[in-house]
C-alpha cells in the first residue's frame, strides 16, 4: 500500500519500503529502505529509451548481433538468446542496470546542485517545478502570490478523531476563483490539423517548427495584479487599437466571421472530437488571436471578456521595457545553463526537458484527466500541480498558436501547407517565404527569444524564429497527427544548412496513435505505416502489444507482462476540414507499391455544425459496414450519401438505403406514384424513348417500367422491384432526397416520359450543404 500510480508507473513518494537483508554468516539482518523510482519518469522527452540514455551518458547498451534482423530477432525472442549466447545476455542485462545506476546517480547529483535536497525526484517535471519555485523565492517572489494562491486554514470534521481537525490547503485567490472557469474555457492546447488527405504533390517539403515555442511565450508574461481583474466592456475596447497588446493578459468570448478568402482562420472552437478552426462561430481564447484574427478581415463581436493588468509586463518590442516577467528570469537561466553543455548530453537535455515541461504544469488538471489511484483502488481525478494557472496556460498556447496562423496567412497563395501540429507545419515554402510571412505577433515572438540570451549571444541570434527539423520530397497524410513519407529528401535539399542531415531528418513520421512492433527504426516505421496506408481493407486489423495496466496488475496480483491487442486499423481522414477538390493520383514509393491512391485538398468548414453533421454520418455510413477512402469511387459515394441522409432529414430519412439510398427512393415513389395516377403521372409522352407503341394513357407493364427507369434514365430497377413497389397503397409526397442525382433524373423524366410530372412533390428540401469536390 506505500505505492502509487504517477504516469501510469508504479513507486513510491510517500514513504520508502523496509526490507530486511539476510547476511551469509547467520548473523543480524541488514534492514534497507528501497524507493522505487522510473526512468521512463525521469527521462528527457524523445529519450525514454535504456538504449537513448545510454547514448546520452556515452555508455552504450551493448548489442546483440551484428546483423540488424538477428538483433530484432533476439530482442523479440530474449529467451532463444539466453539459450545461444548465455553470456552475452548475462553481460547485456547487467548493463541495462548500469545505465539505470549511473542515470540515477547523475540525476540526484543535478537535483542536489540546483536545490540543496539530496534525493531522486518522482519526475522531471516535478524537478522544474521545485527550482522554478526556489528561482521566485530568491528573487524576493511569493511562489504562491504569482500563481493566484494562497494559503488558509479550516476546520473539518473527522471521524476518525470525532472531532473537528484544522488543516491548511492552497485555494485561489478570490478575484481570480470568480473567474477561473471563463479562464479555463480560453485554454484550448496546440493547432493539430491534416490539410490534405493521402499523397502529396512531389516537391521539397520542409517541417518547420517554432524554436523553443512555449519558453519563448512564457517570457512575455508580465507579473499580473490579481486584485485588479476587470470585465472588458465593449467591442470598440476589445478591438480598439492600441487598447490592449497582443501579450497582455485580456481574454474574450467572441461571435466571429471570416472572410471566404481566408484559408487558416485563426479562432479556436473546442469540439467532442477536438479543436478546429471554422469560418464562423463562437470563440473563448486570448486576445493575441483576437487582433489577429481582425487583422485578417473577420468580423467580431464581444460577448464577454476579462483583463488582468500586468506589473512590469510592458511591451517586449520596447528596448527600455522592464524585464520582470513570470517565467523570463527561470527560463533564461535554464537556457544560459543549457548552453554550457554539448547537444544530446545529459545536462544539455535536462536544462532543455526543465524549461519545456514548466508549460506543462501550468496547464495540469485544467482539462478533465483522470488516473487510477492505487490507495483508493479508485480512478481519479488528475490533481493541479503546485503552479497551475488556466491564465499562463491559456496565453502560452493561444499566443504559440497565434504566431503560426500569422505565419501560415502571411505566406504567398502559391505554398501549400499539408499539416500543422502544435508548434510547426509541413509546407513547401521556402525559407525567404518563410521569413516573410510574419508579423506582429511574429515581432514578439522574436523579441521574448532576444530577452532569453545574453547581449553576447544576441549578437549572433538569427532574425529567424523557427528552424528546419525534417526535409522530405513527397508527404502522406490522413488524420491530425498521421502522418507519413513517400521519398524522403535528397542531399542537395539540404544545400545552404550548416549540418548534414541525419537518416532521421530526411523522413517525417507521425503514426497517429498507431503501434507498430518494437525495436524498429524511423525508416522501417515509415515503411511499414506506408504499407499499411496504401494495403488498408476496411477488415484490417492491426495486432497490438501492450504492456499490462497498473490497474490490471494491482487488481488481478500479475506481474508486468505483455498483453496483445487486435484493433481494427483507422487510417481515414478525422473531417476537421472540408475536402474541395479530389482525385486518383499515382503513387511510387518504391517496394513495388505503384499505383494510385485517393488525394484531396481542402478547406475549413463553414460552422461547427457543419463539421458535427459530417463525422456523425460518417460513424453512420461505417458502422455496420467499414469503409475506406481510398478512390475518388469511393469518397463520390459516400458524397451521395450524405447529400441524401441532410436533404431527408426527419420522417424522410427511415429505411433510406446507405448505398445508392436517394435514387432507390426514387424508383419507390416514381412507381408509387404512377400506379395511383398521381404527382403528374396521369400522362405518358407519345412514343416516349422512341417507343412508337407508347401513347398518353397507355399502361405501362412492370417489365416495360423497369427497362425505361434502368436503362434511360440511371435509376437501377427490376421488374421485382416494380412489383414490389404497386403493392403500397398510399403515395406521400416529399420523401425523395433533393441531391444532384435525383434532380436530375426528375428533370430527365419529366422531359422524356411523365411531361405533367410534378418535380417537387417527391423532393425534400434541400440539404444544407453538401461535400461534393472538384477535380485536383
Amino acid at each position: 500500500m506505500n505505492l502509487e500510480s504517477v504516469r501510469s508507473l508504479f513507486m513510491n513518494v510517500g514513504k520508502s519500503i523496509g526490507l530486511d537483508l539476510p547476511v551469509t554468516d547467520g548473523g543480524k539482518h541488514h534492514r534497507i529502505e528501497v524507493t522505487l523510482r522510473d526512468t521512463m519518469a525521469l527521462a528527457p522527452n524523445g529519450a525514454t529509451s535504456l538504449a537513448q540514455l545510454g547514448d546520452i551518458l556515452g555508455f552504450a547498451k551493448l548489442q546483440l548481433s551484428s546483423d540488424p534482423e538477428q538483433e530484432l530477432y533476439y530482442k523479440e525472442h530474449m529467451s532463444e538468446f539466453l539459450r545461444d549466447q548465455p553470456e552475452l545476455f548475462e553481460s547485456y542485462a547487467i548493463r541495462d542496470a548500469e545505465i539505470c545506476a549511473l542515470y540515477t546517480a547523475k540525476i540526484i547529483k543535478l537535483y542536489h546542485e540546483k536545490t540543496g535536497k539530496f534525493r531522486l525526484p518522482v519526475t522531471l517535471t516535478s524537478i522544474g517545478v521545485d527550482m522554478i519555485q526556489n528561482y521566485w523565492v530568491s528573487n524576493r517572489i511569493d511562489p504562491l502570490e504569482i500563481v493566484g494562491k494562497e494559503k488558509i486554514t479550516e476546520k473539518t470534521w473527522s471521524k476518525r478523531y470525532k472531532r473537528n481537525v484544522t488543516r491548511k490547503r492552497l485555494v485561489s485567490k478570490k478575484k481570480l476563483h470568480w473567474s477561473e472557469d471563463f479562464f479555463t474555457e480560453c485554454y484550448h492546447g496546440g493547432r493539430n490539423e491534416q490539410f490534405w488527405f493521402g499523397p502529396g504533390p512531389e516537391g521539397v517539403w520542409y517541417d518547420y517548427d517554432l524554436t523553443s515555442a512555449y519558453p519563448s511565450a512564457m517570457a512575455l508574461i508580465g507579473i499580473p495584479d490579481w486584485s485588479s481583474i476587470r470585465p472588458i466592456t465593449s467591442n470598440s475596447e476589445l478591438l480598439a487599437a492600441g487598447e490592449f497588446r497582443h501579450n497582455d493578459l485580456a481574454f474574450a468570448n467572441v461571435n466571429f466571421k471570416f472572410p471566404e478568402s481566408v484559408k487558416y482562420p485563426v479562432l479556436p472552437v473546442r469540439t467532442e472530437n477536438g479543436l478546429i478552426f471554422p469560418r464562423q462561430g463562437n470563440s473563448t481564447t486570448h486576445v493575441s488571436e483576437i487582433l489577429l484574427a481582425k487583422e485578417l478581415g473577420c468580423h467580431i463581436k464581444l460577448v464577454e471578456g476579462r483583463f488582468i493588468s500586468s506589473k512590469h509586463g510592458r511591451d517586449p518590442l520596447d528596448p527600455s521595457a522592464l524585464r520582470s516577467r513570470v517565467f523570463e528570469g527561470f527560463s533564461r537561466m535554464c537556457i544560459e545553463e543549457r548552453r554550457k553543455y554539448p547537444k544530446r548530453t545529459l545536462d544539455n537535455l535536462f536544462w532543455k526537458e526543465l524549461v519545456n515541461s514548466t508549460y506543462g504544469k501550468t496547464a495540469q488538471g485544467l482539462r478533465e484527466r483522470r488516473i487510477y489511484n492505487l490507495r483508493d483502488a479508485e480512478t481519479k481525478r488528475l490533481e493541479p500541480s503546485k503552479i497551475t494557472n488556466p491564465v499562463y496556460a491559456a496565453f502560452i498556447t493561444a499566443f504559440c498558436r497565434g504566431v503560426l496562423g500569422e505565419i501560415m496567412n502571411g505566406l504567398p497563395d502559391h505554398c501549400s501547407i499539408f499539416s500543422v501540429t502544435t508548434d510547426g507545419f509541413l509546407t513547401n515554402a521556402t525559407d525567404q517565404e518563410m521569413m516573410e510571412a510574419g508579423g506582429y505577433l511574429a515581432g514578439y515572438y522574436h523579441a521574448a527569444r532576444s530577452s532569453l540570451r545574453s547581449e553576447e549571444e544576441l549578437r549572433d541570434l538569427p532574425a529567424r524564429i523557427y528552424e528546419v527539423k525534417h526535409i522530405i520530397r513527397q508527404p502522406l497524410g490522413w488524420r491530425t497527427r498521421g502522418q507519413a513519407t513517400l521519398k524522403s529528401s535528397e542531399q542537395a535539399d539540404w544545400k545552404g544548412f550548416e549540418d548534414e542531415p541525419k537518416e532521421d531528418e530526411m523522413i517525417v513520421l507521425a503514426k497517429g496513435g498507431i503501434k507498430l512492433r518494437r525495436f524498429l527504426s524511423k525508416t522501417e516505421q515509415n515503411n511499414e505505416i506506408v504499407s499499411l496506408f496504401l494495403g488498408r481493407k476496411p477488415t484490417d486489423t492491426l495486432t497490438v502489444t501492450l504492456g499490462a495496466g497498473i490497474r490490471e496488475m494491482y487488481e488481478q496480483g500479475m506481474d508486468f507482462v505483455d498483453n496483445e491487442m487486435t484493433k481494427r486499423l483507422s487510417m481515414e481522414f478525422d473531417w476537421k476540414r472540408r475536402p474541395t477538390q479530389a482525385s486518383d493520383v499515382a503513387v511510387d514509393p518504391g517496394k513495388g507499391q505503384h499505383g494510385s491512391h485517393l488525394a484531396f485538398a481542402t478547406e475549413p468548414w463553414d460552422t461547427v455544425d457543419q463539421f458535427n453533421k459530417v463525422r456523425e454520418l460518417w460513424e453512420r455510413y461505417t458502422k455496420d459496414d467499414p469503409k475506406c477512402l481510398k478512390t475518388r469511387p469511393d469518397y463520390d459515394d459516400f458524397a451521395h450519401y450524405f447529400e441524401g441522409m441532410l436533404a431527408a432529414e426527419g420522417s424522410a430519412q427511415a429505411w433510406l438505403r446507405k448505398s445508392g439510398g436517394p435514387l432507390k427512393r426514387l424508383r419507390r415513389d416514381l412507381i408509387v406514384a404512377q400506379k395511383l395516377r398521381q404527382a403528374g403521372t396521369h400522362q405518358l409522352k407519345p412514343q416516349a424513348l422512341g417507343r412508337t407503341q407508347i401513347f398518353p394513357t397507355k399502361k405501362l407493364k412492370a417489365k416495360e417500367l423497369a427497362e425505361m427507369l434502368s436503362d434511360s434514365f440511371g435509376v437501377p430497377c427490376s421488374k421485382s422491384d416494380v412489383d414490389n413497389a404497386r403493392k403500397i397503397k398510399v403515395f406521400k409526397p416529399y420523401q425523395v432526397p433533393r441531391t444532384e442525382q435525383t434532380v436530375r433524373a426528375l428533370k430527365m423524366i419529366k422531359k422524356e416520359l411523365f411531361p405533367y410530372l410534378v418535380i417537387d412533390e417527391f423532393l425534400t428540401k434541400s440539404a444544407e450543404f453538401n461535400i461534393a469536390v472538384r477535380d485536383l
